[in-house]
């Protein structure tokens, strides 16, 4: 029993420090400042070449094709971050998201992580998707990422509405507020999906991040 719940923790840890490295990339894929670019991709070559060494040790149990799978992604994650740096495009910080995203899901299924791991998994994955569709002015896939987006922030509101809610007050009328928040200007956007929006789904993007990060940090919506 004792290795099991080991394991498990392993795994949640793992899973939390693979969606903040994806957090931190999410962030530096629409700064305007190298040096928090440089950070970024640097902590998240670091993070992949340690999963790399550690597919290699002897220790590790994993079968056979988990490994080779994870040793081929810390591969394309080195090379692609050494070949570009701080020169990468949106879609290759979209593609390093998408990778630590997707390892990071596998771990939150296998271990049947937390509401809060979940939803800050969520969050990211909804400013991923608004971010994608604002850079490849796509309105089809906007109007899709917006839809998901505000689904997402209604059930937040209504987990915050919630009595069986152990949030502070003061948090639950913070979500409720963000919540109407985006549901306002994600019907600014509709309006006119083929409008300049950017600076609106800019924010809504960041709040998605912020909310995540502090979600990770302690918060949990249960």
């Amino acid at each position: 029993m004792k290795t099991t719940v080991t394991q498990i923790k392993d795994a949640e840890n793992e899973a939390v420090i693979l969606l903040n490295h994806a957090l931190d990339l999410a962030k530096a894929s629409v700064s305007k400042n190298d040096n928090v670019k440089l950070l970024a991709l640097d902590n998240n070559l670091k993070l992949w070449v340690q999963i790399e060494t550690s597919m290699k040790s002897a220790k590790n149990l994993l079968p056979q094709d988990i490994k080779d799978n994870l040793l081929k992604l810390s591969k394309f994650v080195e090379r692609l971050t050494l070949s570009k740096g701080v020169q990468m495009g949106r879609s290759d910080y979209d593609c390093l998201i998408n990778i630590n995203m997707q390892i990071s899901e596998g771990l939150l299924e296998a271990v049947k992580n937390s509401m809060a791991r979940e939803e800050a998994f969520s969050l990211v994955k909804c400013a991923v998707d608004l971010s994608v569709a604002k850079e490849k002015k796509n309105s089809a896939e906007l109007v899709v990422a917006l839809e998901n987006n505000l689904q997402l922030w209604v059930y937040i509101k209504t987990l915050a509405n919630s009595k069986k809610s152990k949030l502070p007050s003061e948090t639950k009328d913070n979500l409720i507020k963000l919540a109407d928040y985006v549901s306002g200007k994600t019907l600014e956007v509709g309006k006119n999906i083929e409008k300049n929006n950017d600076k609106v789904l800019d924010s809504m993007i960041m709040t998605n991040l912020q909310i995540s990060e502090g979600l990770i940090s302690n918060q949990k919506i249960a």
